[in-house]
């Protein structure tokens, strides 16, 4: 077992050095996903990033997307599965459209951000941050990626406890309409976290699957 053990270690440290970058381009999708997070935090916070930004920045996002799969076509192989690279990568790009999809629907419905929505952007920020900090260390040990995916879980769960303080204001409203508007607004940021949840539950099989 031991001698089988050091065959597939030195299978992987070959793979490591002829393969091309694919984690540096899943690292390259995911800053663009930190870039998008941050700019929906702005745009929570009433700052000067519209709808449209968000947008362009979901699109550059698909072409992150598309630049790490071609690369996954190609390889002959790869660090990292295949699989776990494209569902990491799937994964982030469902974040950046569940958070232009909130923005699109606040255009729509005419509403504005508020502090709880400011609070929860804030902490998807965060996780999305963790997460890429956490993809770059899936070059070497890949330890602190574990570490990086339970700060990232740590901040989604965070989305939904201040998504439960929201709600919980809202029915105290005396305002109907305004009240029923956001709950539909506020859940989507909810929804968001899980997101990032499981951008991290993947990352920290893919840490699971070196061992």
């Amino acid at each position: 077992m031991r001698a089988r053990g050091g065959l597939d270690q030195a299978f992987r440290r070959f793979f490591r050095a002829v393969a091309p970058d694919v984690v540096g381009l899943l690292v390259a999708q995911g800053q663009v996903s930190v870039a998008a997070t941050g700019a929906f935090l702005d745009w929570s916070e009433g700052g000067a990033t519209d709808v449209a930004a968000l947008v362009t920045l979901e699109h550059d996002a698909d072409e992150a997307r598309r630049a790490l799969l071609g690369a996954l076509r190609a390889a002959l192989a790869t660090p990292i599965d295949q699989e776990d690279l494209y569902i990491l990568s799937e994964r982030c790009d469902r974040v950046v459209n569940a958070l232009r999809d909130i923005a699109l629907s606040a255009e729509a419905l005419a509403w504005s951000p508020d502090r709880h929505a400011a609070r929860m952007a804030a902490e998807l920020h965060a996780g999305m941050t963790a997460l890429v900090e956490g993809f770059a260390q899936l070059r070497g040990d890949f330890g602190p990626a574990g570490v990086a995916a339970d700060q990232a879980r740590t901040h989604a769960r965070s989305v939904v406890w201040r998504y439960r303080d929201a709600v919980s204001e809202l029915y105290r409203s005396s305002d109907l309409q305004a009240a029923v508007v956001g709950r539909e607004l506020y859940r989507p940021y909810a929804r968001a976290a899980y997101l990032v949840e499981a951008v991290a539950d993947r990352l920290w099989y893919v840490v699971l699957a070196d061992v």
